[in-house]
């Protein structure tokens, strides 16, 4: 009659809607997925603010201690740390934290003891010696305090020279009186 054919012009290849249920199965794996993945970069940054927060807080408790000097060991994967310490003039050590952990909720816990014997009124110059007499591998655990310590270190020399600086240029102004 009509020119209408019985039969559709195409055939489905997928007369009972597998394909399609499929399709909405995939893609509502994929929302889960990136659902899990959005809720865990959220955390670590979380955890990492928590840390940066941390972190300021721990060098504010140190600095009322003293002079600070920072160094961080990193790790190949997770076994770094991040050493705080401070020392007064006399390059007595006269407190330390460490932030070592494998996670975002590693926390600054104070530090008492380094090397098996106590680290609160040492001198710094005292444990540099020490660690400058180790093997190199042995130094890479301790890297952080080293750090940290030569910082310090570098501080007081900087600071010695300048004051020696200023006594020549007072001295040598009194000279043409």
């Amino acid at each position: 009659g009509l020119g209408i054919p019985a039969e559709p012009l195409f055939r489905s290849r997928d007369p009972y809607g597998f394909l399609l249920r499929k399709r909405k199965m995939m893609s509502k794996d994929l929302m889960i997925i990136f659902a899990v993945a959005a809720g865990l970069m959220i955390m670590q940054s979380v955890g990492g603010i928590m840390q940066i927060r941390g972190y300021k807080q721990s060098i504010q408790r140190m600095h009322e201690l003293g002079s600070v000097g920072m160094g961080q060991r990193r790790g190949r994967f997770f076994n770094g740390n991040v050493v705080v310490l401070a020392a007064d003039k006399n390059h007595m050590i006269t407190g330390c934290e460490t932030l070592d952990g494998k996670t975002i909720l590693a926390r600054f816990r104070p530090v008492t003891e380094l090397l098996g014997k106590p680290l609160i009124g040492v001198s710094i110059d005292t444990y540099l010696q020490e660690f400058r007499a180790m093997p190199e591998k042995e130094q890479k655990r301790y890297r952080g305090y080293i750090a940290a310590m030569e910082a310090l270190e570098m501080r007081f020399e900087r600071e010695q020279n300048s004051s020696e600086e200023q006594n020549d240029i007072d001295q040598s102004s009194n000279v043409g009186e």
